[in-house]
């Protein structure tokens, strides 16, 4: 889930910790009849089989796409102190790395994040 739109996992977090805080689950993204981009991706790219995980992977890849919006780095980021870093595979893999599917739609998922986020650099 999202907190003031960043992620956190909320398994691990007391509902005390986050009084007065915006709090955002699947069910605030995107709205009946209208899905948000990315909840059309997942659908068009093959990113969820079962669908235990899809509210998760979703709510992270929200997450994970407003922090590179902001230039934050990650483990594989090449060069740290670049402006602007490129939105790889390697990235999105990395950035996504603790949501786990046990389906392993990896590769749709891949494909719905990379697809919203060329969208986005297309506008």
């Amino acid at each position: 889930m999202l907190v003031d739109g960043e992620r956190i996992a909320a398994c691990l977090a007391l509902a005390v910790q986050y009084a007065e805080r915006d709090i955002t689950t699947i069910e605030g993204v995107g709205q009946p009849g209208s899905p948000h981009p990315l909840q059309e991706a997942f659908v068009r790219e093959d990113g969820f089989q079962c669908g235990f995980c899809t509210s998760g992977q979703i709510c992270s890849a929200l997450g994970m796409l407003a922090e590179h919006r902001t230039g934050m780095p990650s483990v594989v980021t090449p060069h740290l102190a670049d402006d602007d870093i490129a939105l790889t595979d390697a990235e999105i893999k990395e950035r996504m790395s603790g949501n786990l599917c046990r389906c392993g739609a990896y590769d749709g998922i891949v494909g719905a994040i990379r697809s919203v986020a060329d969208h986005e650099v297309a506008r």
